[in-house]
């Protein structure tokens, strides 16, 4: 088998929604900063992958902070998606 041959799978919505939520405890974070749409907008954005996942994420919390806003919306992953942090 090589490098070549492997194919990731993505988890699913549901999970992808538990791993941040997971992150999220880690961080000490009360609540779940993500909306709805923004969780959708990561699980697609990445694939299901986790790597991939954390960056946008992690961008979106950043997009978010420079807009003063408490919640990550579908928007600010969009806008993550198209920049590097």
């Amino acid at each position: 088998m090589t490098l070549a041959d492997v194919n990731l799978e993505g988890v699913s919505r549901a999970q992808m929604h538990e791993y941040l939520r997971h992150h999220l405890d880690i961080c000490g974070a009360s609540h779940d900063i993500f909306d709805e749409a923004a969780v959708t907008a990561i699980h697609q954005g990445s694939g299901g992958l986790f790597r991939k996942a954390n960056h946008l994420a992690r961008g979106a919390i950043i997009v978010a902070a420079k807009n003063k806003s408490m919640t990550v919306t579908a928007d600010h992953v969009r806008t993550a998606a198209t920049k590097i942090f």
